[in-house]
């Protein structure tokens, strides 16, 4: 026999839009967010809301698929690395941005 969670309780871990989305349908707090497939997309939003700002590729990427952005730059060679980089391969074909939040 194997223990562990479900396929679907381990898209929590394996897919960071499936956790917020789920955050968000059932109102429990997180960080607000978008989710992005295209580098001009992404970037026009980390415009609009500033500094610091992070960026998460969507899926497992060991341990290095976030970056908090402390400037605007940073962001957006972020989400260049993802996306079009290929940095991650699959797991940054989609990446969460989402507002920096201390504590």
């Amino acid at each position: 026999p194997v223990f562990g969670p479900s396929k679907a309780a381990a898209q929590l871990e394996g897919s960071k839009v499936f956790a917020k989305d789920l955050m968000k349908k059932y109102n429990i707090p997180t960080a607000a967010y978008g989710v992005f497939h295209k580098v001009d997309e992404a970037k026009a939003f980390i415009a609009q809301t500033g500094a610091p700002i992070v960026v998460k590729a969507d899926g497992l990427a060991a341990g290095k698929g976030v970056v908090v952005a402390m400037t605007i730059d940073e962001a957006n060679v972020a989400v260049e690395d993802m996306l079009s980089g290929n940095r991650f391969g699959d797991a940054g074909s989609t990446v969460v941005i989402e507002e920096f939040m201390e504590g």
